[in-house]
């Protein structure tokens, strides 16, 4: 199974998802996308994680608790089930706002085999990120308060534009 959401999340909104998140799966933690050989990061929370590799992307490991790969370096407050494989990942792509008034979107997005644990704790999160951003559009309040007090254009990825009202 696959699931992809296109989202607007500043940093107040990440840090509310990752907490809805840590409400609903205690033992989850996140890991940092870094560039090149180097070994990646196990971190409590999204933004450590997100910062950590970059800004552009970080991994949510499902089932929650499972075991970060070999030679990770694991950091405080990281708690992990030993022998517990990563089933999926869920990935969680910043979202970026542009010159001239655009806000692009992030995504989150996930892959899984249906009947798995991976397969409900998906749906746990993005029920956090509904939490987060109550029904309809995926835009955290936070950047909805950007987005109208700065008279930002909100993108889909493609060329069409829209403003909120």
């Amino acid at each position: 199974m696959k699931r992809r959401t296109a989202c607007w999340l500043i940093e107040d909104d990440l840090r509310a998802f990752g907490a809805q998140v840590a409400l609903a799966l205690p033992s989850a933690w996140w890991m940092c996308s870094r560039p090149g050989l180097n070994a990646v990061h196990a971190h409590a929370a999204v933004l450590e994680a997100l910062e950590c590799g970059g800004g552009f992307q970080c991994f949510l490991p499902l089932p929650a608790g499972a075991e970060p790969p070999a030679g990770s370096l694991v950091g405080s407050g990281v708690s992990a089930t030993p022998g517990l494989r990563v089933q999926a990942l869920v990935q969680l792509q910043a979202a970026v706002v542009h010159p001239a008034g655009l806000f692009g979107p992030g995504h989150l997005q996930a892959g899984w085999l249906a009947g798995s644990t991976a397969s409900e704790q998906a749906d746990q999160v993005w029920g956090a990120l509904s939490e987060v951003c109550g029904p309809g559009l995926s835009i955290g309040p936070a950047a909805r308060e950007l987005v109208l007090g700065q008279g930002l254009q909100l993108s889909e990825g493609g060329d069409e534009r829209f403003q909120l009202s």
